[in-house]
């Protein structure tokens, strides 16, 4: 495969383009630099060892993880500082977090006083000190308190010696809903203004946390925000570019496929189906997107899906024709890497490297 055009693979396929990729890690670890930033990467994005290590390189501190299983899967490969950014209040999933959190530095979210109280018995009954980062809501209406309810909780959590209260976290995922740039800037300086009224309400936190790529490089710049934990910005996708946060040129992550039938002028069909592209047509739970995917280089948007199969609109004087190869820019890079394996990589359209979605699913 090394050495191979992308047109001459196998589809479907995930393509990564490694010089976007290199130069969107380097821009986002730029821009914390700057601002005096710590970045810690969501890479629930890409679940890839090998974007994470590229990461780390850049100037990351660590790693952020949506989930146990794969906070797991990084620490496995050395990865030595995890944020696990999700809460986490069952038993079964506090014993893993406190054997985990024997082998590396851990921190993972808190949002209620049983959760805090669940952790605290946890690691009582491990005889150990559990990290925590109390959620505040910043506006998605997701987990989390309003600032208002976060000193509650900081006193909650200095109550239990089991525990240490590391900081305050937020991710305004309610910016991929955003109608304009205006919009963007007021949810940004939201996002991180209720970090900041939150840490000031508590008296004294060491960590201050945004996470979010669109918004990022407001959230960046607030004075008092001492880290940042975007994710898409690795790869952008086509929400990144509906959103303006980024332009088609910046994506690195494509999928390429086949045209299999070409049934009707304006319409033709793709292996690549929901199974390899998702049903993204916007984040948590909007329909912000008129499609599934757009064609790279050709006119053409990916309309309807079926589990294996993409249905095109075309122009009517399209010249696709059947067994031709296209490229997918899919809505959600996050959701195509979670379906796939591994990810072909590509310098200047040719095969350079193959890489695997190590903590593809990671579903426990």
């Amino acid at each position: 495969m090394i050495g191979r055009h992308w047109t001459e693979l196998d589809t479907p396929i995930v393509l990564v383009d490694l010089d976007r990729l290199e130069r969107n890690i380097e821009r986002m670890a730029a821009l914390a630099r700057r601002h005096g930033v710590a970045l810690r990467p969501h890479v629930k994005t890409h679940k890839s060892i090998a974007i994470a290590q590229r990461q780390i390189a850049a100037g990351a501190v660590g790693l952020t993880t949506a989930k146990l299983d794969e906070a797991a899967v990084f620490a496995n490969a050395g990865f030595g500082d995890l944020f696990i950014a999700y809460e986490l209040v069952t038993g079964t999933k506090l014993e893993r977090a406190t054997a985990l959190a024997r082998r590396v530095k851990l921190s993972f979210g808190v949002d209620s006083p049983e959760g805090i109280d669940a952790a605290a018995a946890s690691a009582r009954q491990a005889g150990t000190t559990l990290r925590v980062r109390i959620e505040i809501d910043s506006g998605l209406h997701r987990c989390g308190v309003p600032p208002e309810g976060a000193a509650a909780l900081a006193g909650r959590i200095a109550a239990r010696p089991e525990l240490e209260l590391e900081g305050v976290f937020t991710h305004a995922g309610h910016a991929y809903a955003a109608g304009s740039a205006k919009e963007l800037d007021r949810i940004g300086e939201e996002e991180a203004q209720s970090v900041l009224r939150a840490a000031q309400l508590i008296g004294s936190v060491q960590v201050v946390s945004v996470g979010n790529t669109p918004t990022a490089t407001r959230t960046i710049a607030q004075p008092g925000v001492t880290e940042a934990r975007p994710g898409n910005y690795v790869f952008y996708d086509g929400m990144q570019v509906a959103l303006g946060a980024a332009g088609a040129a910046d994506c690195a992550l494509t999928v390429a496929a086949t045209v299999i039938s070409r049934p009707e002028p304006g319409r033709a069909v793709v292996d690549a189906g929901a199974k390899t592209l998702g049903l993204d047509r916007g984040a948590h739970g909007t329909s912000s997107l008129p499609n599934y995917g757009s064609l790279v280089g050709t006119e053409g948007a990916v309309v309807r899906l079926s589990e294996e199969h993409g249905v095109l609109q075309l122009p009517a004087s399209s010249d696709l024709r059947v067994g031709e190869p296209v490229r997918i820019l899919p809505n959600h890079a996050c959701a195509v890497a979670n379906l796939a394996d591994a990810y072909t990589v590509l310098r200047a359209d040719l095969v350079v490297d193959r890489w695997p979605i190590d903590a593809a699913g990671a579903v426990h």
